[in-house]
């Protein structure tokens, strides 16, 4: 009877969520990108818009400049494909963002402020994982 109790004890044990009984999660040690995906629509005309610059209160992924504005201001460009563009902003969740789609030459063509609504496309609450927004870009 001892080495049944003893073999549930055990068995069990694994069923606590987390190590020493805690009842966290144990998670995967997984890295992941969040993504913001840019989507350019209506009748855009010449220049034509070849990239994006992407700018966050306290950042936004890879810093391409910093400055302007009462906080830091960290910048992220992508290259269009179509009408569209992806652009990772590491784990950061920022709560808004200013897009600016450019000319081949860097000219500003548009520019929108826009809040940001982040879905979890991957992972778990509890160990995070993937998230995605999108921000649409009218044509001016």
């Amino acid at each position: 009877m001892r080495r049944v109790v003893l073999l549930a004890a055990v068995a069990l044990a694994g069923c606590s969520g987390g190590p020493g009984g805690s009842g966290a999660p144990v998670c995967p040690a997984i890295g992941w990108t969040n993504g913001l995906q840019v989507e350019l629509t209506g009748a855009w005309g010449l220049p034509a818009p070849a990239s994006v610059r992407v700018a966050c209160e306290g950042g936004c992924g890879q810093v391409v400049r910093e400055g302007g504005g009462p906080g830091p201001r960290a910048e992220v460009a992508a290259a269009l494909t179509g009408t569209s563009a992806g652009v990772p902003v590491d784990t950061a969740t920022p709560d808004s963002a200013v897009v600016t789609v450019l000319a081949a030459d860097g000219t500003a063509l548009a520019e929108v402020e826009r809040d940001l609504d982040w879905v979890r496309v991957g992972g778990s609450a509890e160990c995070g994982g993937p998230m995605a927004a999108t921000v649409t870009v009218p044509a001016p």
